[in-house]
């Protein structure tokens, strides 16, 4: 997170604690209930503190702690959301997805659900891969801005979201077109085909449409010219992105930077 978006995330959680505990949040009489928050409003200091000088592991101890000593306390609601960005910038990642998720289902109406949303697609975003490794990051990181998008069209972090969207978007169809030409070096031109019609019907505005065209073209010349018994025996490409079964094994043994999946 950038130091313009890590300001604009304390002031959305200073809006939301103001939201939350009125006027009094800060001050009060000492003999309010206010009174009893000191301790926890120390420890949401600290965990602060620590968290502006990149100590983000030991900052989400704090907001940890802050959770489980004081949970009624109204800097818990600081705590549920803090504690994600301090996973997320310590790469803690399935941390803070769950500590979004939690300020979600805890908080379902509170104005600062965009914001997680946003984190956790983030979160998703920041792991992305190369086109030719494994997409789920990528997925997840669609999935994510597009349910923030649609849940919170009018928000800035859905505004904010739309450049991230058409990143991941962009980088699963260039994981489909280098996949297809894994197929189609491999002459499994049945297989490759699939690849590029599912570019051309999935991710037609990203740019690739013309190349997925000319080797659609070529793999079904190729595959036309198949004897008919190798035409109709080739393996079809049956992975389904979103729950891929186990691959077959190529003919050749693949290192780390040639296996597409």
């Amino acid at each position: 997170m950038s130091r313009k978006l890590t300001g604009l995330a304390l002031a959305l959680i200073l809006a939301v604690l103001t939201a939350a505990g009125g006027c009094g949040l800060f001050g009060g009489d000492s003999t309010s209930p206010e009174a009893f928050d000191t301790p926890a409003q120390v420890l949401a200091s600290e965990g602060e503190a620590l968290y502006r000088e990149g100590e983000y592991d030991e900052a989400a101890e704090l907001f940890q702690q802050l959770k489980d000593r004081f949970p009624y306390s109204r800097f818990a609601l600081l705590a549920d959301l803090r504690v994600g960005d301090a996973y997320y910038k310590a790469g803690r990642y399935e941390e803070a997805i769950l500590s979004y998720e939690d300020f979600i289902r805890l908080h379902p109406k509170n104005e600062g659900v965009p914001y997680a949303i946003y984190q956790m697609g983030m979160v998703h975003f920041d792991q992305m891969l190369t086109p030719d490794r494994d997409p789920t990051e990528a997925r997840k990181a669609m999935q994510t801005f597009q349910r923030l998008i649609k849940q919170y069209p009018k928000s800035e972090w859905a505004i904010r979201a739309q450049p991230r969207l058409q990143e991941s978007i962009h980088r699963l169809a260039n994981h489909d077109m280098s996949v297809g030409k894994y197929y189609f070096n491999t002459k499994r031109y049945r297989a490759a085909s699939g690849r590029f019609k599912r570019v051309l019907t999935h991710y037609p505005d990203v740019g690739l449409y013309n190349e997925a065209m000319d080797y659609l073209r070529r793999s079904q010349e190729h595959l036309a010219k198949l004897p008919k018994r190798e035409r109709e025996g080739e393996a079809v490409d049956r992975r389904d992105l979103d729950s891929p079964p186990a691959m077959e094994q190529p003919d050749v043994l693949l290192g780390p930077k040639d296996n597409p999946f």
